[in-house]
């Protein structure tokens, strides 16, 4: 049965070398350029470009090998600075990871560099779409006039405000939620290194959302934490939640180079 080297991340610090064994017996190392692959051999049937579209519709075997991959990155982010790659980021030999090390030394050197003592916080920013239409539709100045209208309209013409009002409401909510959600993340810049959106404005299975990401150096952390508080309870009287997750490997800032 042919094997496949499956790859979790590259870092610089040879620190890591001795800790591999006690994070996982069957991870290793790859190094060139001084550059270090962490790695593991693997049945090149889960990972193979037939494969692989079939494998991943296993929601089983894809759950068990995701877990798996984010624990060994984990592990190791807490411990070194690295460039996490993908779920599922495989070469067919050794010499084709050092190949890909070696392509890419000085810009993965480069961002290393930039991401020591940093780390990455998810944030998502959400409400109930029912809730908030609620809100913007009691609180909303143009809306209150809509219904002044539709009180006192004729049949005919209630009927036409009622849709004008509908389409409105809808697309009001998108833009009060949108306005909030981006005053909040510019407000937490300041205390980010770099951010990212992850996603624009969703609505789906009874929620409005949006998603992003922050690169938050060490020592600003608790200010950074803090904001996001200050955050919360202001976005909370508009009906919106305000969630932050981390810290993360810099999943979102690496760069992340495929095979």
């Amino acid at each position: 049965m042919c094997t496949c080297i499956y790859t979790y991340c590259v870092t610089h610090e040879e620190a890591c070398l001795a800790e591999l064994k006690e994070i996982d017996e069957h991870i290793y190392s790859i190094a060139d350029c001084g550059l270090i692959t962490v790695a593991r051999k693997a049945p090149g049937e889960d990972f193979s470009e037939k494969n692989l579209p079939e494998n991943i519709q296993n929601v089983v075997w894809l759950e068990s090998k995701v877990r798996e991959h984010h624990r060994i990155v984990n592990a190791l982010a807490g411990r070194v600075t690295l460039l996490p790659f993908k779920f599922a980021t495989v070469f067919y030999s050794e010499e084709n990871v050092k190949a890909m090390l070696r392509r890419h030394e000085l810009p993965m050197k480069e961002r290393l560099q930039q991401l020591i003592g940093k780390q990455e916080w998810g944030l998502k920013v959400w409400g109930n779409y029912d809730e908030v239409t609620g809100y913007v539709d009691a609180s909303n100045n143009e809306m209150k006039v809509l219904k002044e209208e539709l009180m006192k309209s004729s049949p005919g013409k209630a009927f036409l405000l009622k849709k004008k009002k509908e389409d409105l409401l809808k697309s009001t909510v998108h833009s009060f939620f949108n306005e909030q959600a981006q005053e909040c993340l510019h407000d937490l810049v300041p205390y980010s290194d770099k951010n990212t959106l992850q996603s624009g404005v969703t609505v789906g299975g009874g929620e409005i959302a949006l998603k992003a990401a922050f690169l938050v150096a060490g020592n600003e952390t608790e200010p950074f934490l803090h904001e996001v508080e200050k955050k919360r309870g202001t976005l909370k009287a508009a009906m919106i939640n305000l969630e932050c997750t981390g810290p993360w490997p810099p999943y979102n800032f690496a760069d992340i180079v495929k095979n």
